[in-house]
């Protein structure tokens, strides 16, 4: 999905839920004092309270992924229907899931339950999602989206080449991208508070340059002005205003 005219650009709201915040008109409440446009939403099979307010609430953006969560000790017929039904109350773009530890009868079944899957490259600290073989082979496998992990990727390869070899992979698939960046405490910052950031904006910029994709910023946040001080950064950064 391109971004076209201004930037689609908003939180995970992953980090509301951490906070024990389930109740989604608290989300676009979030979402609405932070200026976001888009979201992406986090499934947790083992949180009740997450897929009550998930199934029974709903937020209002111009863009919607779902972030899906592979668990090996619940079977396909309890996983698949969950996500389905979340998928399709919130109209998601894409449902997003790790390919590292996620068996292929699990993306063949969502597939086949009509979910736009997509899965995304692997940070350093997994065994296997990041070789381009292996992914471009899960993609065309099973049509299958893709979303690039800026963080993921600068954690292969500080200069981004190996990040510029998964953007041209995978162009023709890639829905989205995720974005946050390092620092000290965390390797998953807000990129206008990371180490990284000249070295991720930067890329982002060479994306751009060939098309406009939304993004979700996966950086930790407590509070609305945080997040809406990184869309600001992203937007200046990326030329938007």
């Amino acid at each position: 999905m391109e971004a076209r005219g201004g930037l689609l650009i908003g939180p995970s709201n992953g980090w509301l839920f951490a906070q024990k915040i389930y109740d989604l008109p608290e989300h676009q409440k979030f979402l609405n004092e932070s200026g976001s446009n888009a979201v992406e939403l986090v499934m947790n099979l083992n949180d009740s309270q997450r897929q009550k307010s998930l199934l029974s609430g709903k937020v209002d953006a111009s863009f919607v992924s779902l972030h899906l969560i592979y668990f090996p000790e619940k079977s396909l017929e309890e996983q698949v229907p969950l996500a389905k039904s979340i998928f399709n109350r919130h109209q998601a773009v894409a449902g997003v899931i790790h390919p590292d530890n996620t068996p292929e009868s699990y993306l063949e079944t969502l597939v086949g339950a009509g979910i736009s899957v997509a899965i995304e490259n692997m940070d350093k600290q997994k065994a296997c999602g990041y070789a381009i073989k292996e992914l471009r082979g899960l993609i065309e496998k099973y049509g299958l989206k893709f979303v690039l992990d800026s963080q993921h990727a600068f954690e292969h390869d500080i200069d981004m080449n190996y990040a510029w070899d998964l953007f041209e992979m995978a162009s023709s698939n890639l829905v989205y991208l995720h974005v946050s960046g390092q620092s000290e405490k965390t390797i998953h910052s807000l990129v206008h508070l990371a180490d990284n950031a000249s070295a991720i904006v930067h890329f982002l910029g060479k994306v751009f340059s060939e098309k406009k994709f939304p993004i979700i910023l996966e950086g930790g946040y407590a509070e609305p002005k945080e997040v809406e001080t990184e869309i600001m950064f992203m937007k200046k950064e990326l030329g938007f205003v």
